[in-house]
């Protein structure tokens, strides 16, 4: 359901190149036609798309699970590859607001508003630093969240706070998890309180990451760069250590 809701827009959109050859009958077109057979297989296997745009890719898809079509195009990603991680990167906050009883359309509209702001705090950045035919090297930037400052703040949030006790007040006085999922002004109060706690998570200074790429196949059977160590990427953009 979530996934419906939040996520049923994103589709890849990948152009597909025809590349045709054709060479004179003659001993000079067969000649170029030998030389040019090796070029053109060479550049069949090169990869397509920029190698900062794969990173790139990578990186969003890490930190907040959602990746511009241009940067997933240059992955050669699909909307399958997404899913696969996009779940794992959106159950934390998901899972750290169960205990309120939220509707459907609450949680992907909070899911929604919190990657929003993740792409634009963490303002991630891609430039190439080494421009190598088989080992290009990126440099990442970004802005990333402080999780022992995050985590403290949940401990002490006065939204949360005052969340919570509604919720307990409410319960005592008979609703139910059912009707408060249905209830337009709780779930309002409900995603401002989340909203808020939200703005309040701590940042780090700006950092920096060098990510090495290789040449990788993509879904689409294409040549694509993809960081050497994508675990790495994963770690910076989530900010462990």
């Amino acid at each position: 359901m979530l996934r419906k809701v939040l996520f049923g827009a994103l589709t890849l959109l990948l152009a597909l190149c025809l590349v045709g050859c054709g060479a004179k009958k003659d001993a000079a077109g067969d000649a170029k036609k030998d030389d040019a057979a090796p070029k053109a297989e060479e550049a069949a296997k090169a990869p397509e798309g920029s190698p900062d745009k794969a990173v790139l890719a990578y990186a969003q898809l890490y930190a907040y699970g959602v990746i511009e079509d241009e940067n997933m195009a240059a992955a050669g990603m699909t909307e399958k590859d997404i899913e696969k991680v996009q779940d794992q990167v959106l159950s934390p906050i998901v899972t750290a607001f169960a205990q309120y009883p939220l509707s459907d359309e609450s949680v992907a509209e909070m899911t929604g508003q919190y990657v929003a702001k993740l792409h634009s705090a963490m303002d991630i950045k891609a430039t190439v630093k080494k421009d190598d035919k088989e080992n290009p090297v990126v440099e990442l930037s970004a802005t990333t969240i402080n999780q022992e400052g995050a985590a403290k703040v949940a401990e002490t949030n006065e939204d949360l706070v005052a969340l919570g006790a509604a919720y307990g007040e409410l319960e005592a006085q008979g609703l139910t998890e059912a009707q408060l999922k249905e209830s337009p002004d709780f779930q309002k109060f409900a995603l401002e309180s989340i909203n808020k706690f939200i703005d309040e998570f701590p940042l780090n200074p700006e950092s920096k990451l060098e990510v090495p790429c290789v040449a990788v196949e993509g879904s689409d059977g294409k040549m694509h760069w993809a960081p050497k160590d994508p675990e790495a990427v994963a770690k910076f953009v989530t900010g462990q250590k």
